[in-house]
């Protein structure tokens, strides 16, 4: 089963072949690392910050860096616009796992939330009026098996959680759609900045919501401090970097792909600093996940 997309651009004199892909999946291999270390730091900073107000400073820190450079750059309206649409999608994906974390563990969110692995070649064949592959469609049950294992009994705070995870999933999609899109339109600096600059106006918007946040009482300590300069800097300004430089080089569904690698650094990170395990039946329902994405990154 190897997309059309993916084959032509394989053949592409302009594509830079092999060496241009293998660059590409580097590029988002270390994305999911940083991402992976992320997770744990939002869920231990959201004992001491709001999360709605831990991702604007996340993302205003990274924009207000980046505007001395954009403005020399004279890009258009549409520039603008589409690099802020790719951060706004980007800005409600985190913030989506962010509340998740609140009601389930990092390491549960980070599985569910992979599912947007499945998802991106779903939507990709649907944009493109194509019926999905049986393949993905078979491992895509296997996935919602894995996520029910995973979830294990349900109560009211882990459905509010799940639901949350899922909704993720679904932006997480968007998000990497439109960045592969608009990734071949801007350059990766300029859709970095623009895109935490999006980020940043959108949760601005929503902290000026009442009932959308809790009280602003952030613990100010030199840990919380390099957590949040981490969230800004590699967590954010590079991975974001790399994530748009890498896609340049792939197709969305390759890097859907590879993204999958995201949730088990997530677990890892969770284990050696949280100390959160995961019961036999969720390591089991985990493991499904990851098989299924696995055999889909193989066969695209």
């Amino acid at each position: 089963m190897i997309d059309p997309e993916i084959r032509d651009r394989s053949v592409s004199p302009r594509s830079g072949g092999p060496r241009r892909t293998w660059a590409g999946l580097l590029a988002l291999a270390l994305v999911t690392a940083i991402w992976g270390y992320s997770n744990v730091l939002i869920r231990q900073l959201e004992h001491q910050w709001d999360p709605l107000l831990l991702l604007w400073v996340r993302y205003a820190l990274v924009g207000l860096v980046g505007i001395p450079w954009l403005v020399t750059q004279g890009l258009s309206w549409s520039s603008w616009l589409w690099g802020g649409l790719v951060g706004a999608i980007l800005a409600v994906t985190t913030l989506a796992q962010a509340i998740a974390m609140e009601s389930v563990s990092v390491d549960q969110m980070a599985f569910i939330t992979a599912l947007y692995v499945v998802l991106t070649p779903l939507v990709m064949a649907f944009f493109r009026r194509r019926r999905p592959p049986r393949a993905v469609m078979a491992f895509a049950l296997v996935s919602l098996t894995g996520v029910l294992l995973l979830v294990g009994h349900l109560t009211f705070t882990v459905a509010i959680g799940t639901l949350w995870s899922f909704a993720a999933a679904g932006l997480a999609t968007l998000q990497i759609i439109s960045t592969a899109r608009f990734s071949r339109r801007l350059g990766a600096f300029e859709l970095t900045f623009t895109g935490a600059l999006g980020a940043a106006v959108i949760l601005g918007l929503l902290l000026l919501i009442p009932g959308t946040h809790g009280p602003f009482h952030p613990v100010w300590s030199w840990r919380s401090l390099w957590r949040l300069l981490y969230l800004a800097g590699p967590g954010t300004l590079l991975a974001f970097w790399l994530q748009i430089w890498g896609q340049s080089r792939l197709t969305a569904t390759q890097a859907a792909f590879l993204f999958n690698v995201e949730p088990v650094w997530t677990a890892v990170f969770a284990w050696l600093v949280l100390g959160q395990t995961l019961s036999p039946g969720q390591g089991i329902g985990a493991g499904l996940i990851l098989v299924s994405l696995l055999a889909l990154s193989r066969d695209g």
